[in-house]
């Protein structure tokens, strides 16, 4: 295989272990999420990122080969995802116990950082790629993942009731718009 192909090869793995990651971190926010509109926020979330996962299964298969693509998605798909952001939600869960909005927002919180490690991923990529058709797929893919991040955000703002900074008046006092 070219080093070409090998760069090509680890950028897959890793674009389809953030996926896989995603899809299981949702699913397991939405089994410990109290509310019934954050359970089925979370499992839409998971279900998108099983879609991200098929579009990088796509584009890769006719890039690489399907015989390798399969083979490198087996071995992603084998591994535990991701043990590193579910074990932090459920100690940080267990250590609050104390309200479900608490916990709700914490699973916010954390997936959060997930988007956020998944839009640097792809930005980092963009950069070192020279075949604009793979940098339009990996922009595409971070702006789905920023369209996740500020999704997100407000989920969160609303659960704290905090609400949204704004950069000019949205009313007056005196009642003249």
């Amino acid at each position: 295989m070219s080093e070409i192909n090998d760069k090509l090869v680890e950028f897959v793995r890793t674009a389809l272990s953030f996926e896989l990651s995603g899809e299981h971190f949702y699913r397991h926010a939405a089994e410990i999420t109290q509310h019934p509109k954050g359970k089925a926020m979370f499992l839409r979330l998971a279900e998108q990122e099983r879609a991200h996962g098929e579009e990088i299964g796509a584009l890769f298969a006719s890039i690489i080969g399907e015989h390798e693509w399969r083979r490198v998605s087996a071995e992603e798909s084998s591994h535990p995802h991701p043990s590193a952001l579910v074990e932090r939600l459920e100690k940080d869960v267990a250590a609050r116990a104390h309200g479900e909005v608490a916990d709700d927002a914490q699973a916010l919180r954390l997936a959060l950082e997930l988007e956020r490690r998944a839009i640097l991923f792809f930005d980092e990529l963009a950069t070192h790629t020279g075949d604009p058709a793979l940098v339009e797929v990996i922009r595409k893919l971070a702006d789905e993942e920023r369209f996740h991040y500020d999704f997100i955000q407000g989920q969160l703002d609303s659960v704290q009731n905090v609400g949204v900074w704004m950069d000019s008046a949205e009313f007056r006092v005196d009642g003249r718009f």
